[in-house]
């Protein structure tokens, strides 16, 4: 599975603002947003701000899975906003594309639907 890295215009916490503010007003779930530089300060250790949410659509992944549950593993949704060493800000994801080369899910209709969404989603949050 690739990685598909795009650089943000805004900071960590605003870039996950306005992706969090965008994945909800889509009446999609969020399952969690984790803040991994507050997890590593909480046991005395640095790094860039680095922020993970986990979100998704149960009407497509649910597809997607009854077809091979083992893609369970590469669901719900994931999108990591984080700082380079130099300050620069991403967010990145994973091409849903791969999956069908991973599980057994490379036909399933709403595979494709899924991986223009996460382009469409994080493209409106960077500019």
């Amino acid at each position: 599975m690739s990685l598909i890295k795009k650089k943000s215009k805004h900071n960590v916490k605003d870039t996950m603002n306005k992706f969090e503010a965008l994945v909800k007003s889509k009446d999609m779930t969020v399952f969690a947003r984790i803040n991994h530089r507050v997890n590593a300060a909480n046991v005395d250790l640095e790094m860039n701000d680095a922020e993970v949410l986990i979100f998704g659509n149960p009407k497509g992944g649910t597809l997607i899975m009854k077809k091979d549950a083992a893609a369970a593993l590469d669901l719900p949704l994931r999108v990591a906003v984080y700082a380079d060493d130099a300050g620069e800000v991403f967010i990145s994801y994973h091409d849903q594309h791969g999956l069908g080369a991973i599980y057994d899910v490379a036909d399933v209709p709403v595979l494709g639907v899924v991986t223009e969404a996460l382009g469409g989603l994080t493209n409106a949050v960077i500019s």
